[in-house]
């Protein structure tokens, strides 16, 4: 009897024991699928006056779930270069905005603005002044995104679009790009190729956890944000897809450590027309920070030839050597 009793204690500890590590485990992983979903907001420190720009301050909504979006259109005055206005839409990275990345993207924007694009920069949700929601690496920021280009060609008027992102805006913009009509140009620094599998290989990097906690943080992830699914995150696949005529523009440092330059390579392989360009060095979009004045003659000169193969009033390209 004594025995039995024993035994039936220690299964009932054992099993005790199981469902509390069984706990332990679940509340980590929400814990993380918490914490990567909803970074820390950063409050924008600059705006375009600083680089002598004028600007208009802009809100609009997300034509999906009509989260409110923040942004500044920052118009050219110098549209006498087009015959048609032409607008580069900025993407920023996760867990920045649309000031707060590691270089300046209102200097990119100010050399923009100067050579005669009108430039929109936003914040996707959950970042700068935009509504808060959980951050879904280009999921959810695809309907942002598409939002953007939605103001863009119907509040300014504006038919002719590019998209430029960084990291996270790379990928979206990828995404984004692959659907409106209007963006004839992609320019995509640093994405990475496939979410899921991107998300596997680089789960330690970017939590200190062991690989093997990443499919149960992926399921945690989408308790947390119902609706979502990660398999979708592929500008890989969307990329393929790009028409002949609507280019793409890859840049990646090779000393990258947050996302491999083989992710670049990935879907400069796949898809059709694309060009890359490998810095030799800049870390995780850090290119622009190191090759400031190589970095706008290359991406000025591959928008300057995508437009014109929309627009034949345009004058002949200038190539950068």
């Amino acid at each position: 009897m004594k025995k039995n009793f024993s035994l039936k204690s220690w299964l009932m500890n054992a099993v005790t024991v199981f469902a509390t590590i069984i706990i332990i485990l679940t509340a980590l992983l929400m814990f993380v699928g918490y914490k990567v979903t909803n970074p820390a907001i950063r409050l924008l420190e600059s705006n375009p006056t600083n680089y002598g720009l004028e600007y208009e301050e802009v809100r609009f909504e997300n034509r999906v779930d009509q989260l409110s979006l923040s942004g500044w259109w920052i118009p050219s005055d110098k549209q006498t270069l087009f015959k048609n206005d032409k607008a580069v839409i900025f993407a920023h990275g996760y867990g920045y905005n649309r000031t707060e990345m590691p270089f300046s993207s209102l200097q990119l924007a100010s050399r923009m603005n100067e050579e005669g694009y009108d430039v929109f920069m936003f914040d996707f949700r959950n970042s700068g002044l935009s509504d808060k929601a959980p951050t879904t690496f280009g999921g959810n920021e695809k309907s942002d995104l598409l939002s953007a280009i939605d103001y863009v060609s119907q509040e300014k008027g504006v038919k002719d679009i590019a998209l430029m992102g960084w990291s996270m805006g790379a990928v979206t913009s990828i995404l984004a790009g692959a659907e409106a009509d209007e963006v004839k140009a992609v320019i995509a620094d640093s994405p990475f190729a496939n979410l899921n599998e991107y998300a596997q290989d680089s789960f330690q990097y970017w939590t200190g956890l062991p690989k093997s906690f990443a499919a149960g943080t992926t399921r945690a992830i989408g308790v947390i944000v119902p609706g979502f699914n990660p398999g979708e995150v592929m500008p890989l696949n969307a990329a393929q897809a790009y028409p002949s005529d609507k280019g793409l523009f890859l840049i990646h440092s090779i000393k990258d450590g947050a996302i491999p330059y083989s992710e670049s390579e990935a879907i400069h392989r796949q898809a059709v027309g694309s060009e890359i360009w490998l810095p030799e060095k800049g870390g995780h979009i850090r290119s622009y920070f190191h090759f400031q004045d190589e970095y706008e003659d290359r991406v000025l000169d591959f928008l300057q030839r995508q437009f014109r193969k929309h627009d034949p009033f345009l004058s002949d390209p200038i190539y950068y050597s």
